[in-house]
């Protein structure tokens, strides 16, 4: 097996300064080299008069995984809120037509995500009202949801990941970009959690010093930020 790393198809990519390119190569192991090429090519497709920097391509995968972490933690949320309401409003797995000899509470605490969303959707009118707080749901907003756990779950860079499922807001919205699936769990979180949400979002992209060796001056791209 060839354990070469091509890092120079990397740095033809960007403007790299020769003291940058050891901070470079230590992150490039970290996170792999195709993660960097798509990276830098998806930066440059809107820079016209210039290659994207090391520090820019750098910047967004911090910002990147800000992001990831804020919609982990406010997804994780939505999920004990599913999990608790299902569990208070409900005595058995056999109220969903679920044949187990589970408990509900474990019943729940064992399943998916996307098994949990499944069961939410199957609640009548009146209960899926109750459930969130008298907004009218879509059950592709619901998946899409389900798509956005599983994207964050395996780490993928998200400013320039293409393949998050579609949605339809009640303002009219629709697509599948990542500031609309932001905007469709938003709409999903209960009331109470909604406005610490999107502050965290709007504020992911402040400038942010560095707390590692090799870790470059903040430096990010106008074009990737989100914003609610």
């Amino acid at each position: 097996m060839n354990n070469t790393v091509d890092y120079e198809s990397f740095f033809s990519l960007i403007e790299i300064e020769e003291n940058e390119k050891e901070s470079a190569v230590e992150f490039i192991n970290y996170r792999g080299l195709n993660e960097h090429i798509e990276l830098a090519t998806f930066l440059s497709s809107f820079i016209s008069v210039r290659k994207p920097t090391y520090k820019e391509v750098a910047t967004s995968f911090r910002y990147d995984k800000r992001l990831r972490r804020i919609l982990f933690k406010y997804i994780g949320v939505l999920e004990e809120y599913f999990r608790s309401f299902l569990c208070n409003s409900f005595s058995s797995p056999h109220d969903f037509g679920i044949v187990t000899s589970n408990s509900l509470f474990d019943y729940c605490n064992e399943s998916l995500f996307s098994k949990i969303v499944s069961i939410v959707w199957s609640l009548n009118s009146e209960t899926k009202t109750a459930l969130f707080e008298g907004k009218n749901i879509l059950k592709k907003n619901l998946d899409a949801l389900v798509k956005l756990r599983n994207v964050i779950s395996h780490n993928r860079t998200l400013v320039n990941y293409r393949d998050f499922k579609e949605v339809n807001l009640t303002n009219g919205e629709v697509g599948n970009s990542l500031l609309i699936n932001l905007k469709n769990l938003h709409a999903l979180l209960p009331h109470k959690f909604a406005d610490s949400f999107v502050k965290e979002i709007n504020t992911a992209s402040r400038r942010g010093e560095r707390k590692r060796k090799n870790q470059t001056e903040w430096s990010l791209v106008s074009f990737i930020i989100v914003r609610l």
